[in-house]
């Protein structure tokens, strides 16, 4: 029943996101997500707990449309995702960083060119693709049970937020609506993989 819950939670919000008349209920179905989360999968890697606590902060700061509630959730997301990228790098084995350079390469890459787009808010969002990008790189070396679980939540996370900044930065009229009905999905699937994902290698 605690797992439905998040998946109602998620369900809900994805929905309400892209349909204008169910926004109204958004500051109830986004505010509920990382609880809901926390109870269907209990973050015992205080580096987890730090990302869920990041992230519900973020959530709720990125209910508002101006450019200050955008920054105050880059903010959140960059606290959510130094914790997480804790918890992973401890998960880590040796021999299995391979892929870190690669990653790392991709999203200084992304950083410069979505930092170059965001204008005036370049140097907070280049230095939150950095720390995505980071994140990523410490899910690649993760091993063990849920492993694979796990760097598929990162990279979701990264699409996310890819599609996130696409939409807000890049994209205009119908392309920017499209890119902006993907962020929530992948959003929640990215967090839901990520937790489980830690909580099965423990």
């Amino acid at each position: 029943m605690r797992k439905q819950a998040y998946a109602v939670a998620a369900v809900v919000d994805s929905i309400a996101a892209t349909v204008q008349r169910a926004k109204a209920v958004r500051p109830i179905s986004k505010t509920a997500l990382m609880p809901a989360l926390a109870v269907a999968s209990p973050p015992r890697d205080p580096g987890m707990a730090v990302g869920l606590a990041g992230s519900w902060a973020g959530d709720v700061a990125l209910l508002g449309d101006s450019d200050r509630a955008f920054r105050t959730g880059l903010f959140s997301f960059l606290v959510a995702h130094i914790g997480y990228t804790a918890a992973l790098a401890r998960r880590s084995r040796p021999g299995s960083r391979k892929a870190v350079v690669p990653i790392v390469a991709a999203s200084a890459a992304g950083a410069f060119a979505f930092a170059r787009a965001a204008g005036p808010m370049g140097r907070p969002v280049g230095l939150y693709a950095l720390t995505l990008g980071t994140m990523v790189a410490a899910a690649s070396t993760a091993r063990g049970p849920g492993a694979r679980r796990v760097f598929g939540g990162a990279a979701l996370f990264a699409v996310s937020d890819a599609l996130l900044g696409a939409s807000r930065f890049v994209l205009k009229g119908r392309a920017a609506k499209v890119a902006s009905a993907g962020v929530m999905p992948t959003y929640t699937a990215a967090q839901w993989l990520l937790h489980t994902g830690v909580e099965q290698g423990r």
